[in-house]
Formats: structure tokens, sequence, C-alpha cells
């Protein structure tokens, strides 16, 4: 074993001197030196020669006095660990792990090759710029949202790889996401209520059921159509959403009206059977993979102008508010965590708004005055 000392320049300061030491231990070199009371040493086993053992040992320290020791060096390929690592993470944590496996392909198409370390909040932004001026396969401008859910699975990616140190920091921290306006106040009247549903007859007779159970409870999509016969508790009145079902992963409990347990019962009540689907394809009996295009369909033909599946959600908050039902109330059976959710559905439907005017209108009138106030009658004079 062999010990080199030498002098070597720390924080700026060239007239200080430190002990720098490599060794060697059999056909390995070592290096081992202390700073600020810390002892540092290890392996070099890149190291052929006594120069290049300094040469590291140099290195080493060099990252001691800037903060970089120990720390990621970022040389992994990005797509590889998204691949291998991220996406078989996603499949056992995500629901929308489909949607992740897409945006992967599209890293792959951009980020081909490069490492973590060439990721930079440069590029990232050039990627963003890029993706918002593109064009969907349908040869429709692409939105600010899928930009935004593309940096969203970018950023997890990084976290991962953070975790696994695989990286050291996260670039899209510093990357601004797009401001989405997506805080859509449309609901169903009543007329357009009545004139959707005269649509849903015959081939898409079997929508009907699903388009009022989402008017009447409030329940996404995804919940309706994955909902099981065992779900539904008679004696309590109520539909359980198991958290695995739910898009925060929280389980609900949904009250069931008069509508909803007319639904449940046409479709065999709470049938013990712990795997039944509630509604399933008429021409296959199996889940129902999706109502889109019926639904579009009909309520084009009901000319209910605007209108996604969704917004029968929102039919459902919003008359729950104009019934007068709490805002806590309201946060609870439509599972938001966070109430600036439910005062999206809090706003005052035309038909409020109008009544409000109108009693506006006999205001001055003083037979009325006191009527307004208390709600009683009080003659004048």
């Amino acid at each position: 074993m062999s010990i080199i000392r030498a002098t070597f320049p720390a924080d700026g300061n060239s007239g200080k001197e430190l002990e720098m030491a490599v060794r060697r231990s059999g056909n390995r070199w070592a290096y081992d030196f202390m700073i600020k009371r810390i002892r540092y040493r290890g392996a070099i086993p890149e190291a052929q020669t006594q120069r290049d053992a300094k040469d590291a040992e140099a290195a080493i320290r060099r990252e001691v006095f800037e903060g970089t020791f120990g720390r990621p060096k970022g040389d992994g390929c990005f797509v590889e660990f998204a691949e291998k690592v991220f996406l078989p993470w996603a499949k056992e944590h995500k629901r929308s792990w489909k949607d992740d496996k897409y945006h992967i392909e599209t890293f792959k198409a951009y980020f081909k090759g490069k490492s973590f370390r060439e990721l930079t909040p440069m590029l990232i932004e050039k990627f963003k710029k890029d993706r918002r001026h593109s064009f969907t396969v349908k040869k429709q401008p692409r939105s600010v949202a899928s930009v935004n859910r593309e940096l969203a699975c970018l950023s997890k990616i990084f976290s991962l790889a953070i975790r696994d140190h695989e990286a050291a920091s996260n670039p899209c921290s510093q990357v601004e996401r797009y401001r989405e306006n997506n805080e859509r106040m449309r609901y169903l009247t009543p007329e357009e209520e009545i004139a959707l549903l005269g649509e849903l007859t015959g081939g898409r007779a079997h929508l009907r059921p699903i388009v009022e159970f989402a008017i009447h409870t409030g329940m996404r999509r995804g919940e309706i159509l994955s909902m099981k016969h065992s779900w539904i508790d008679l004696a309590r009145g109520c539909i359980r959403i198991p958290g695995e079902a739910t898009k925060n992963g929280k389980p609900r409990n949904v009250p069931m009206n008069q509508v909803v347990r007319e639904l449940v019962a046409a479709r065999g009540g709470s049938i013990m059977r712990s795997d039944g689907l509630v509604f399933k394809n008429p021409r296959t009996d199996l889940a129902l993979r999706d109502i889109k295009k019926g639904f579009v369909a009909a309520c084009k033909d009901a000319k209910v102008e605007d209108f996604h599946f969704h917004d029968l959600r929102h039919t459902f908050g919003t008359r729950l508010a104009d019934t007068g039902a709490d805002p806590f109330v309201i946060a609870e059976i439509m599972g938001h965590s966070d109430l600036r959710m439910t005062k999206r559905y809090c706003h005052a439907t035309d038909q409020r708004k109008q009544g409000a005017v109108e009693r506006i209108a006999d205001y001055r009138a003083p037979e009325n005055c006191h009527k307004i106030v208390t709600g009683e009658e009080r003659k004048v004079g």
C-alpha cells in the first residue's frame, strides 16, 4: 500500500493545504481524506494508474466542495426508466396508467437516447411549446389540458427517478403549466332533460337508465358503468362506492331518491351477485366499455347543444344547491375533498335569478314592503 500526499486548493483559498490521499490495496485504488472533520473514503475501481487515482480523488474532493458529492449523476436513460420502472409502477397505482403508456410513446419520440441530466428545464419548455402547437391524430389543435397531462406524467417519472437515485432533481418543477379554463357551467334544464330522455329509445334504450342514474346520483360515468349489485344497500337507502372505483381513491355513500330506487328495482334490486354489474351491454351481456357515441347522437337529435356526459353530474350538483342543500352536504355526496370544487355547483340557476328579480318589482309599493320582509300581510293606513 502506498500513500501519496499533495497540496489541493479548497474553497478558493489557494494557500490552504489539504491532505490528498490515494492508496493501492491489491489491484484496486482507493481514496481516503478528511475535510471539516468529515472523512471521505471509497474505492476507485476505474483507476488503472496512480495518476488516474489522483485525478479521480481530486474530482471527488471538488464535488464535496460544490455540495454535489453522493448525488445522482443522472446518466441513466430517461426512456428506459420510464418503460421499465415508471410504467409498471403506474399499472399498480394509477387507474389512468393507459394514458401514461400513451404519453411515454410521445416521450420516446421526443427524448430518445437522452439521459436524465440532459432533460433540462429549457428542453422541457421547448417540448411544452412544440406539443401545444401540434395537432392530434384527428387533425385538431392540441388542447392545453392535454399538454398539462403530459407534463404531469413527465414530472412523476422524475419524482420516481429521484426516489430511486437515478436523478438529482426534477426540472419540471421549473416549468409552468398552462392555465386551464375548465370550469364548465353547463347543466340540463327541465325542458332539455325531457328532450334528451325522449331520444333514448330503440337502440339507445339501454342508455336511458344510465343517464337518469347520473342525473339523480351525480355519479361519474366510470362509477356507473362499473357499479355492482353489491354496492347497493337498500336497508340504508344508499349506494356504497368503494375507494378503488372513485376518482380520489376514497369510498363514499350516495343516498338514493325515489327515482334511483325505481331504477334499481327495475334492474334486479339488491340481488346478491357480488360480481354482477348493474348495467351491461344488451347485445353481449358484458360490461359497457363506453357510451359516448350513442350519448352524443342522442344530444344532437334532442338539440341539446354543447353537452357532455359529465355535465349530468353538474346538473345533479346544481339541483342540489337549488334545493338549498348545505355545501358540506353536497361535497360529501359528490366526493369533493375541496369545497372550491363544490362552489362551482352553488351558482344560481336562471329560474332562481328570475325569481329574485321579480320579487323586487313590487318592492316600493307600501302595501308590499312589510310582506316582502316578513312574509306577512299588513294593511296601510
